[in-house]
């Protein structure tokens, strides 16, 4: 009995593993689909500079928030932070390209 109880612990632990490695796919998915629709929008010209300005001071204000991203993304929270700070400066360079600063 306790050899049949230790393997469904492990086994535990490994399902727990596979969807912590999944979910840190996810998210990794998910920041890269989310920059490079947003580049491709602010190459065509969809965003225009009232909504630039908008959305670069949202990011900016939103930058440093640990908790809205521990609470969204759990123990990933550092690849939401990354994501926020990369979507920040994607704004930040169309904004000096533009002379909005």
């Amino acid at each position: 009995m306790g050899k049949e109880v230790s393997g469904q612990i492990i086994l535990l632990l490994i399902t727990i593993f596979g969807i912590y490695v999944l979910f840190g796919l996810y998210t990794s998915l998910l920041s890269k689909m989310t920059l490079r629709s947003l580049e491709k929008r602010i190459a065509k010209g969809k965003i225009d500079d009232k909504q630039l300005i908008r959305l670069y001071e949202t990011t900016e204000r939103n930058k440093g928030n640990h908790f809205v991203s521990f609470f969204v993304y759990g123990i990933f929270y550092k690849s939401h932070i990354r994501m926020q700070e990369e979507i920040n400066q994607l704004y930040r360079n169309e904004m000096e390209k533009r002379n909005l600063l």
